[in-house]
C-alpha cells in the first residue's frame, strides 16, 4: 500500500503544492525585468516585507535555510491565527538572481498555512516577493474537512534589511 492510499488528501494536498510551486514559476510580462543580473544586483530575500493587507514577513536566509516570523494582519475569525496574530516559520531558499523560496508557519490554535513563491528585482530595483499559499485549518469532523483548506496568493513588497 502506498503513502497516497493511506493519505488520500495529504497527498492531494502536495500535489496541489507542487502544481501552485509551478504555477508561480510562469508569471506575467509586467515582471520581466529588461536588464541583466549580477551578483551584486541579485534578489536577496533576507529583510522585512510587507503584503497589501498589512500582513508582515521577518525572512532570514543563512545559505538554503529560511527562518523568521509571519505577523498576519487578517484571520478567518477573531484569534484563529492565535493570541498575538504571528508565528515562527521556516523555510528554503533557491540559489540565483532571482530565488525561488518555501516557506511555513504552524499557528497557535493548530492551523499551517504555506507559501511557495519567486524573489523578483523589478526594473525600477524595488523587490518584489510573488507568492501562492495554502491554509489548513482544523476540521472539526470529515464532514467538515471541505471546508478547511483554502488557496490565495500574496505580492509582498520588500520594507527594509534585517
Amino acid at each position: 500500500m502506498t503513502f497516497a492510499h493511506v493519505y488520500p488528501r495529504w497527498a492531494l494536498f502536495c500535489a496541489v503544492l507542487v502544481h501552485l510551486h509551478t504555477a508561480v514559476l510562469s508569471l506575467p510580462n509586467e515582471l520581466e525585468a529588461t536588464h541583466v543580473f549580477d551578483k551584486g544586483n541579485s534578489c536577496n530575500v533576507s529583510g522585512l516585507w510587507r503584503n497589501s493587507l498589512g500582513s508582515q514577513l521577518q525572512l532570514h536566509a543563512v545559505g538554503s535555510m529560511l527562518k523568521g516570523v509571519y505577523a498576519t494582519a487578517v484571520e478567518s475569525s477573531l484569534g484563529a491565527a492565535g493570541s498575538h496574530g504571528q508565528a515562527a516559520l521556516t523555510g528554503f531558499v533557491s540559489e540565483g538572481a532571482q530565488p525561488t523560496v518555501t516557506f511555513s508557519v504552524l499557528w497557535e490554535k493548530g492551523s499551517c498555512t504555506s507559501w511557495v513563491g519567486q524573489c523578483f528585482i523589478l526594473p525600477t530595483g524595488d523587490r518584489l516577493l510573488k507568492t501562492s499559499w495554502m491554509l489548513r485549518s482544523v476540521a472539526k469532523s470529515p464532514a467538515e474537512n471541505w471546508m478547511s483548506t483554502r488557496v490565495g496568493e500574496d505580492n509582498f513588497a520588500f520594507v527594509s534589511a534585517s
